[in-house]
């Protein structure tokens, strides 16, 4: 019988961190819940777990450069996941406009990486108000008979 694909890269601390992440990232006036945060570490962990061995290593040492970020954005001997979520916030919007190119860098591929998965629950759709009943693609493309095709 063949095995599933159950590759796991994330370690502990990264999953703590990844949600963390996720709770600054998107956070707003209800928030996502705790289940929906652990679910959503998973696809995280899929996600990055279907890359390459040096493409996982990489993403993995950005994990560790937002971990540590606290230190040098905002002068605060605490980690990221340690930090309360104001100041994770503003962890965030300081390394989004770092004049450090490397430190946006990371920023951004992670940001892609969570709002491309985030953003695929319909849940999620609906509140940012994609309705996904749209059916203009039916209207736009004309229909063709098999009358009319042969």
């Amino acid at each position: 019988m063949p095995r599933d694909f159950t590759r796991t890269t994330f370690f502990a601390r990264h999953r703590v961190l990844v949600r963390a992440l996720a709770e600054a990232m998107f956070t707003c006036d209800r928030g996502p819940d705790a289940a929906r945060l652990e679910a959503f570490v998973d696809d995280i962990d899929s996600f990055v777990s279907h890359a390459s061995r040096m493409l996982r290593l990489g993403l993995l040492l950005m994990l560790e450069v937002i971990r540590f970020a606290p230190f040098w954005l905002v002068w605060r001997p605490a980690t990221f996941e340690s930090l309360p979520c104001p100041d994770r916030i503003r962890v965030l919007e300081r390394m989004e406009s770092s004049r450090f190119v490397p430190v946006v860098l990371v920023f951004a591929a992670y940001k892609a990486i969570l709002c491309l998965v985030y953003f695929e629950h319909r849940d999620e759709l609906a509140d940012v108000g994609y309705s996904a009943e749209r059916t203009r693609w039916v209207r736009a493309l004309p229909l063709v008979s098999s009358q009319a095709a042969e």
